[in-house]
């Protein structure tokens, strides 16, 4: 044990306590400082200068040796006597480099002499040659066709011998020549060479090259010109055929050799770009920048030049006039064209540059357009039973015959105008908006101006051949320059050869109801159904005729106006239309956006808040158009306007009661019926029925007076699909997330654009063009005033069917749900009421069936009130006892035989129990308009349904 002891304690770990490390006594070399980006690009660079130095130095070395080459130098082989002295002006390394390179290369030299000489000269440019291999083969071939054309042409047309044995044209000359003259002769061989000159020209320097044969018929015919010489025919076609075809070839997609922005070039084409040798990034000046040494990860340094180390040219001075003042913003390349260009002479392609003294001075006095201001201050309110002059010559119900609309006076006034302050900045926007247009290369001309409430729309006049897109492509570089948050490109003016321009007012200009509702009484009283919609871009008021629409789409973000366009519409009916004439309906879901039109006369029934009852007032209204189809088919007419010009006694003479009760029956005059749904996409979600109810609304209910107004803050294509966009062509697009969004709504991008609370693009079945408008803003205590106004009046008046169609529904979902009552049912009552647990599995094990069943029947027992609601995980709670469901059992029965469990001896009991449960059971199952009974007791609501209803 004593050993085992000591193993053990030999193999447990020792514990080593930290010892503290000694320093070391021979000290680090610290390690160099981490260069940053800026600082390898001056390293690099630097080198760069001075290879290139040493190069250049070389090039000028070679250049003297070449030019002062004496065949007498050592080490001279072809004559007797040598120089003792070399004659070279670079001494004997030059009379050994120039004497090599003649011996192999004879004249050739000189060209590979000249090829990089413009090396050098293009890299102290700062630009790099493009497909060096390309042009180094082109090099090579004029320098090897140029040996062989001086050793061929001695040979063929010189009576003299050669001064060297390898004769003029070095070893390669004699080579090219030994190969080819014994098979092509000497005139073939040289008209080889040319060619071979010739495409290595090209392949070297393709542009200047083509541009030859051009500069020399340009300089020809300026000299005949200036002699006066004509020119025969056939010689003057010649020479355009011959200027065609060098056009062409100049057309030839191979890289050309660019050239510096100052110096003198030939004329060429506006579109050609010197893509060959691009400017370096690093170019230019590169002065310190402070913020450069502290950045750490910078991408890879562009390619480096000697440009920022040659002296600079300097631009031409600018005109006087034009040196105060830099245009903030341009392009970067337009400005660095304008600063090297000369002064009065554009470049080909570009606008010629704006005056500023002459542009200010034309845009002060071209006419910035207001629309004309609306005198509603001295609009008088309606006289009580005038009607407000919009319904003279109709009969008036008994009951309407006190009805008076509501007078402007409860209306708010229109704000001051805005034109004195707003016209010096739209002349400003416009100078703005030229300059933009024209620093960015497009020639463009500002030739009419329209102010509205929220934008102004400058029209204009494009110069010939300039494209529309061009303007597109630019729109968020011209908004900057204008300081504005966006703008909008109108494309096709209908009637006009201009292009608008949609520019954000510096202040927005609050459009009322009460100015629009004075401004043309004439023409109110041809509209079945006005709507005031707000102004157009122009200023002038948009006033559409629902009857002809006939019905609408509203879609728009959180915030954008929706909401304020929906009430904006409903006081247009109630300041125009009478209760008899109109009736609404309106869903709404948030149950705060038309609650205060809950108490106004024209209402067929309580404003709804909930979805499924709003689908069922969807079919309802199917049943109804089916109905009045009926009706005016009866009455032989097409649409509702002729029904309603029909008297008492031309209906009596066409539909041809067969008593004084269906003569009664027989309407009068048929109203109007507009259903106005907040939310489309909550209303799409309750039943699968819904979309094709609207679609067959939209299609078939315009002749029989019903339409549609649908909102929805989700214009997806799941909500506002293709059967409802087709037919519903009138549009109202507010504010929207996405152009896809705006696709969606007017089939065109723009609702993206838009600024909100109240900009909107609406297009009618009319005409496919968006007009821009900004909407009626109606107030809180405006709608208050005026609801308030109805109600003193006139009292509601709800449809019986409408009313009534909820609790009809209930009943045929109580009998569907009894006729499909499981048969375990009674005796799965009888388990859950042993045993006071409301359980899926609980049924599962008693009864011996499926979850699914045993599911199906917790859900019928919760549907009858025998249960409560799932809340928990527990069990749900029992809420009967077994008596009160024996007595329940027994009034079922005696219902069934068909006796009256209220006359039963024992059937006191059930009377006064079942109550219990049935209240019980329907607690849980409210859906809240039991609250809204209540609340609308004293504004006419629910409670007042069933003492004033229509019976028509």
């Amino acid at each position: 044990m004593a050993e085992t002891s000591v193993s053990i304690r030999r193999s447990a770990p020792r514990k080593t306590t930290a010892t503290r490390r000694k320093p070391a006594t021979r000290s680090r070399a610290k390690a160099p400082p981490k260069l940053t980006a800026a600082q390898k690009r001056h390293r690099a660079a630097a080198f760069l200068a001075v290879c290139w130095s040493v190069a250049a130095l070389a090039w000028v070395l070679a250049g003297l040796a070449l030019g002062s080459h004496d065949p007498a130098d050592a080490p001279a082989h072809a004559l007797g006597v040598t120089n003792v002295q070399p004659n070279n002006w670079v001494g004997a390394a030059g009379a050994a480099f120039s004497h090599r390179a003649v011996l192999v290369l004879g004249p050739g030299v000189w060209v590979a002499y000249a090829a990089a000489g413009l090396w050098l000269a293009a890299t102290a440019a700062g630009r790099r040659p493009d497909q060096s291999i390309l042009r180094l083969a082109g090099v090579g071939l004029m320098t090897a066709a140029g040996a062989g054309l001086a050793s061929v042409g001695h040979a063929s047309f010189s009576a003299t011998g050669p001064v060297t044995p390898e004769g003029p044209g070095g070893l390669l000359g004699l080579f090219l020549q030994d190969e080819l003259v014994p098979r092509f002769a000497g005139l073939g061989a040289m008209l080889i060479l040319g060619v071979v000159f010739w495409v290595g020209a090209v392949l070297a320097a393709d542009r200047w090259v083509l541009l030859i044969p051009r500069l020399a018929g340009a300089a020809l015919l300026k000299a005949l010109n200036a002699s006066r010489v004509t020119l025969p025919p056939v010689a003057t076609a010649a020479g355009n055929a011959a200027q065609t075809a060098v056009g062409a070839a100049q057309g030839l997609r191979f890289p050309r050799i660019g050239v510096d922005a100052g110096d003198p070039a030939p004329p060429a084409r506006a579109n050609d770009v010197d893509d060959d040798f691009r400017p370096s990034p690093a170019g230019g000046d590169d002065g310190e920048d402070p913020e450069e040494d502290h950045e750490e990860d910078e991408p890879a340094a562009p390619r480096r030049s000697l440009a920022r180390y040659l002296p600079k040219r300097k631009p031409a001075e600018p005109e006087p006039e034009d040196s105060d003042e830099e245009d903030v913003g341009a392009p970067a390349a337009y400005v660095a064209s304008k600063k090297a260009a000369v002064p009065g002479a554009p470049a080909e392609g570009e606008p010629p540059p704006l005056d500023a003294a002459a542009l200010k001075a034309k845009m002060a006095k071209l006419p910035v357009n207001f629309a004309p201001k609306i005198d509603a201050a001295s609009a008088a309110a309606p006289e009580p039973g005038d009607g407000a002059g919009l319904d003279a010559g109709e009969n008036e119900p008994v009951d309407l015959s006190g009805y008076r609309f509501p007078g402007v006076d409860l209306l708010v006034e229109p704000e001051g105008s805005f034109r004195e302050h707003l016209e010096s900045y739209i002349r400003r926007q416009g100078e703005a908006l030229q300059n933009a247009l024209n620093e960015f290369g497009i020639q463009a001309e500002v030739v009419n101006v329209d102010s509205g409430p929220v934008i102004t729309l400058f029209e204009i006049r494009l110069a010939p051949g300039t494209k529309v897109s061009r303007i597109s492509a630019i729109d968020s570089d011209v908004a900057r320059a204008l300081k504005a948050p966006n703008i909008r490109v109108v494309a096709n003016m209908a009637g006009k050869d201009t292009v608008g321009i949609e520019v954000p007012n510096e202040e927005k200009e609050r459009v009322r109801l009460r100015e629009l509702l004075t401004a043309n009484p004439g023409a109110l009283e041809k509209m079945k159904l006005p709507m005031f919609l707000g102004k157009d871009a122009s200023g002038n008021p948009l006033i559409q005729d629902l009857n002809a629409m006939p019905h609408m789409l509203i879609a728009g973000t959180t915030g954008s106006g929706k909401s304020v366009c929906m009430n904006s519409i409903i006081m247009s009916f109630l300041l125009t239309k009478k209760p008899d004439e109109l009736k609404l309906v309106l869903v709404d879901p948030k149950m705060v956006e038309m609650s205060q039109f809950k108490s106004i006369p024209h209402l067929m029934c309580p404003v709804v808040t909930e979805m499924s009852k709003a689908a069922a007032i969807l079919e309802w209204a199917v049943t109804k158009m089916d109905e009045r189809y009926e009706l005016l088919a009866e009455a032989g007419v097409r649409d509702i306007a002729s029904y309603n010009e029909l008297g008492i006694e031309e209906l009596i003479e066409r539909m041809e009661p067969a008593s004084d009760e269906e003569e009664s029956r027989i309407p009068r005059k048929l109203p109007y019926l507009v259903f106005i749904i907040d939310e489309l996409a909550d209303l799409m979600m309750t039943n699968k029925e819904v979309e094709s109810h609207i679609v067959r609304i939209a299609q078939k209910a315009r002749a029989v007076g019903m339409h549609l107004i649908l909102a929805t803050q989700r214009p997806s294509a799941n909500v506002v699909t293709g059967l409802i966009k087709s037919n519903m062509p009138c549009r109202v697009c507010m504010k929207v997330n996405s152009g896809m969004d705006s696709r969606i709504i007017l089939d065109a991008k723009g609702g993206e654009l838009l600024l909100g609370h109240g900009d909107m693009l609406f297009v009618s079945p009319r005409s496919s063009e968006l007009v821009r408008a900004q909407g009626t803003l109606v107030d809180d205590h405006e709608i208050r005033k005026c609801t308030r106004f109805l109600k003193e009046i006139s009292s509601q008046s709800f449809e019986q069917s409408l009313v009534q169609l909820k609790k009809v529904d209930e009943e045929e979902g109580e009998e569907q749900a009894f006729a499909d009552r499981d048969p375990l049912f009674d005796k799965a009552v009888e388990v859950v009421l042993e045993t006071q647990r409301g359980s899926v599995s609980l049924l599962q094990r008693k009864l011996t069936i499926g979850y699914a069943r045993s599911s199906r029947i917790i859900e019928q027992m919760e549907r009858y009130g025998i249960i409560g609601g799932h809340k928990t995980a527990q069990a749900r709670k029992v809420l009967v006892t077994p008596e009160e469901w024996e007595a329940m059992i027994e009034l079922a029965r005696k219902e069934a035989a068909g006796g009256e469990s209220a006359d039963g001896v024992g059937s006191d009991d059930a009377e006064q129990e079942v109550p219990e449960v049935a209240t019980a059971a329907g607690s849980s199952d409210s859906d809240g308009w039991e609250e809204a009974d209540e609340a609308d007791e004293e504004d006419g609501g629910w409670s007042d349904a069933e003492a004033s209803i229509d019976t028509r």
